[in-house]
């Protein structure tokens, strides 16, 4: 069987957020960055203006930092999609 894939840290890493506010998304990503810098650009939105998508990244410590951010915003109500 292969290697499992082996991430060196700190690293910048970009989450995909899809959700149905784009301002509870906004206020969400500064939140979850926790003080440290971050950028987040608008990807897409969806033909009805249901959904909007942004691209967060930011730099993470180790893997379980990088699940935790992960956990904080699929979490959330108003998230219906983290990649």
């Amino acid at each position: 069987m292969d290697d499992p894939l082996e991430i060196t840290y700190p690293r910048s890493w970009t989450y995909r957020i899809i959700g149905s506010d784009a301002d509870v998304i906004c206020d969400l990503a500064a939140e979850t960055a926790g003080g440290r810098e971050y950028e987040l650009q608008p990807s897409n939105t969806s033909r009805t203006g249901r959904y909007v998508a942004y691209a967060l990244t930011l730099v993470v410590d180790d893997e379980e930092d990088r699940n935790v951010i992960f956990r904080r915003l699929a979490d959330h109500d108003t998230v219906r999609c983290v990649l």
